[in-house]
């Protein structure tokens, strides 16, 4: 049974805030994630349960303290852990980008070696997502179909695992933001890792231009990609298969700026695999 406590805002300090919660310090230094949307309680149940387990597994991950109810909006109370995320902390350091990015992918693989993760299946939150996404019929279709010919699996997967999303400490890196975490296939979950790499919202150094910008993200990609294929033995092409999937089911969520290139690769890759389904 999970205890429901009542957290008062007016003793809380706003340190951050995402697309779907906000995230406050108390006066004791525990931290509060709030979410925003009507369905937050859903969400808070879910990243409580997902983190609680992946903290008994022993990964290190913030403790899940309990979750809170506020003015109608449901959350998740944590321990506080002191540090910055990865690409705050090396937003102007590539080099150090890529120390910490072959540290994730060490995380992200001793992660998928844990199994019967009691969390929903991978493969039916991507057909809601796929299902729910800004693209035409056919497109629906297609990956649905690339999809049935995927593998499933029961591997405790992130679904959500990039550089602000795992924090930076003296004693190694923090994995944050449990929310979106399935029971499914490694391969998919690094796939998901990759196109948030190649193509997430956030620029890695601010100064660099858009152009440069996406060149040295693209590099990163592929190192995070080579570093865990040397790590499990997986080839490349296994990762590269869960492309199309991933995309589109990203398009069912809160529309980025840079959407309009996602609907180009999406219909690239749905025209390729049409033809050959």
């Amino acid at each position: 049974m999970v205890s429901t406590q009542e957290i008062a805002l007016d003793r809380t300090q706003r340190i951050g805030e995402g697309r779907s919660a906000e995230v406050f310090v108390d006066k004791s230094g525990q931290i509060l994630k709030l979410y925003k949307a009507k369905w937050g309680k859903s969400l808070a149940e879910k990243e409580f349960v997902a983190t609680s387990f992946a903290h008994s597994q022993g990964l290190r991950v913030p403790a899940p303290l309990g979750i809170i109810e506020r003015h109608g909006r449901s959350g998740v109370l944590f321990e506080h852990i002191d540090g910055k995320t990865v690409l705050e902390h090396f937003r102007r350091n590539p080099v150090g980008m890529l120390g910490a990015l072959r540290q994730l992918a060490h995380i992200q693989f001793g992660i998928h070696t844990i199994v019967n993760a009691p969390l929903p299946n991978q493969q039916d939150a991507l057909r809601v997502q796929v299902s729910r996404a800004r693209v035409p019929a056919w497109l629906k279709q297609t990956t649905l179909a690339v999809l049935d010919r995927l593998p499933d699996g029961d591997n405790l997967c992130h679904g959500d695992l990039h550089p602000e999303n795992a924090l930076y400490t003296p004693d190694g890196l923090v994995v944050i933001d449990w929310e979106k975490s399935t029971a499914g296939h490694p391969t998919a979950d690094v796939a998901r890792t990759e196109l948030i790499l190649r193509s997430g919202r956030t620029r890695f150094v601010n100064a660099w231009a858009k152009a440069a910008d996406a060149r040295i993200r693209a590099r990163l990609a592929d190192f995070y990609v080579w570093t865990y294929c040397r790590l499990s033995g997986i080839d490349r092409r296994d990762i590269d298969a869960w492309r199309l999937p991933v995309i589109v089911a990203r398009l069912s969520g809160q529309a980025a700026p840079n959407e309009d290139d996602l609907q180009a690769e999406a219909r690239r890759l749905g025209n390729h695999f049409a033809h050959l389904i």
